[in-house]
C-alpha cells in the first residue's frame, strides 16, 4: 500500500527486504553518517535512471587498470578516431534511449550517470554562459583524450563549442560555451 507523503513527488510505501540486505544497508548508513532510507532511495534512483538501461545501450563494467592498459596500447590518433565513431555513436544512442532526446540536459544527465555509476568522480558547473566538466578518472592521458573528444562530438551536434580544455593524465577539465538567452522586451 502506498501513501503520498508531505514531500512533493514522494511516496511512502512498505517493501520487504531480506534481513541480510537490510543489515548491510544499515551498517553502511551508520558508518557513513547517513540514513537507511537515503541509501535505499539512492539505490532505487540509480536503478531507475541507469542500471535498467545499461546493458540495453551496450555499456558494461570493466576494471580500470585493464581499460587504462588497453588505451595505452593505441595511438592518440586512434583514440580520437574511436571516440569520434564508436564512442560517439554508442553514447549518443544511450542519451537518446535514456533521455528521449539529445540536448544539453540529457547529455549532462547521461554522462553524469555513466561516470558516477563507474565510480569516476565528476563535477559539473553550469551557468547561463557555460558548462564545465571536471573529471578525476585516473585512467591515463589517452582516456582523457577519449573523453574530451567524445564530449566535443556530442556538443558539436548542438552547435556548442569548446571554450577551454585541460587534458592531463588523471584529470580532464573542459568548458563549453552555452548560448545566452536573450531577454524579452
Amino acid at each position: 500500500m502506498s501513501k503520498s507523503s508531505g514531500n512533493v513527488g514522494s511516496i511512502s510505501t512498505t517493501i520487504r527486504i531480506p534481513k541480510y540486505v537490510y543489515e548491510k544497508i544499515e551498517f553502511e548508513a551508520s558508518s557513513g553518517d547517513s540514513h537507511v532510507s537515503t541509501i535505499i532511495n539512492n539505490i532505487l534512483r540509480k536503478y531507475a535512471t541507469w542500471d535498467r538501461f545499461v546493458s540495453d545501450v551496450g555499456f558494461m563494467y570493466m576494471q580500470k587498470p585493464l581499460l587504462r592498459a588497453l588505451f595505452d596500447k593505441i595511438s592518440d590518433k586512434d583514440v580520437v578516431q574511436v571516440s569520434k565513431t564508436i564512442g560517439y555513436a554508442r553514447t549518443r544512442d544511450a542519451i537518446l534511449f535514456i533521455g528521449g532526446k539529445v540536448n544539453v540536459k540529457t547529455i549532462v544527465d547521461v554522462v553524469k550517470l555513466w561516470l558516477t555509476s563507474s565510480k569516476v568522480p565528476i563535477r559539473i558547473i553550469e551557468n547561463d554562459e557555460s558548462i564545465k566538466f571536471i573529471v578525476q578518472h585516473n585512467l591515463g592521458k589517452k582516456w582523457s583524450i577519449y573523453f574530451v573528444t567524445l564530449l566535443k562530438e556530442l556538443f558539436s551536434e548542438l552547435k556548442i563549442t569548446t571554450i577551454e580544455e585541460d587534458i592531463e593524465d588523471h584529470t580532464v577539465e573542459i568548458i563549453f560555451a552555452l548560448k545566452t538567452k536573450k531577454k524579452k522586451r
